[in-house]
């Protein structure tokens, strides 16, 4: 999804990524391994973090797919418009938290049980705090970017579902990681090579996603295998709002 020029969110297209924007994700993906080189940052603290920031990402697209069914604007009782907004948050983190549990272990088993971190030093480390308080922060701007982009178009024209995809498989890739023998055999040094392998990831699947799908066994990966529905998804979704408004 990429933003308008009115701060709005336009539906999700191919678009060839010029060096300039190569460069900046490159650097940008790149500065928690300069932070663990060069200034000592922690490899388990940072891990985790990423592990948070998937959770909120999915939670933040779950939610966006209840609001696309169910949107709060056009109730008119403010309690019940809030029980709304209650429930998307409810049901989002009712699914992150049974996700948690087979996309964690892995990880939490490396960081704490052969690492030497423990849970109460990190929850003592001002640095993971901030940083758990700037995802919460920026999943929050996240949700209210997508649902304003919801007003306009449709979870498919915003491609929703690929998104998903993308952010799922990015952790998954991560834990075929994980369960290497060599990555258990590096002790505590397993979790900056997992950092590293999430850095990888994360910028191959943002500068080809097509493939990056497609190597999960994906087949709407491919353009062109697919028809292009998102006219009629679009006009579906308009005649649905105003059924609801009762235009």
């Amino acid at each position: 999804m990429t933003a308008g020029a009115d701060g709005s969110a336009a539906p999700a297209t191919l678009q060839r990524m010029t060096p300039q924007a190569l460069v900046n994700l490159v650097l940008r993906n790149a500065v928690p391994l300069v932070g663990i080189v060069f200034f000592h940052w922690s490899a388990q603290n940072l891990l985790l973090l990423y592990f948070v920031d998937t959770l909120l990402a999915i939670g933040v697209i779950v939610a966006g797919f209840l609001y696309s069914q169910f949107p709060a604007e056009e109730i008119p009782d403010f309690s019940s418009r809030l029980s709304t907004i209650v429930g998307y948050a409810a049901v989002a983190a009712f699914i992150v938290a049974i996700m948690a549990v087979p996309l964690g272990m892995p990880i939490f088993i490396l960081v704490f049980g052969v690492g030497d971190a423990s849970f109460t030093d990190l929850m003592h480390d001002p640095g993971f705090r901030v940083g758990l308080g700037l995802q919460a922060v920026a999943s929050l701007v996240s949700f209210r970017d997508l649902v304003v982009a919801l007003r306009r178009y449709t979870p498919e024209q915003l491609a929703l579902k690929r998104r998903f995809a993308l952010v799922f498989l990015r952790w998954v890739g991560l834990l075929m990681a994980a369960y290497l023998p060599i990555t258990w055999a590096l002790g505590r040094f397993g979790a900056l090579l997992l950092v590293a392998v999430y850095v990888t990831i994360t910028i191959y699947a943002e500068v080809r996603p097509d493939q990056f799908l497609a190597a999960f066994g994906d087949p709407d990966a491919v353009p062109g295998t697919k028809p292009d529905g998102s006219g009629a998804a679009a006009e579906k979704h308009g005649r649905w709002r105003r059924r609801r408004r009762g235009d």
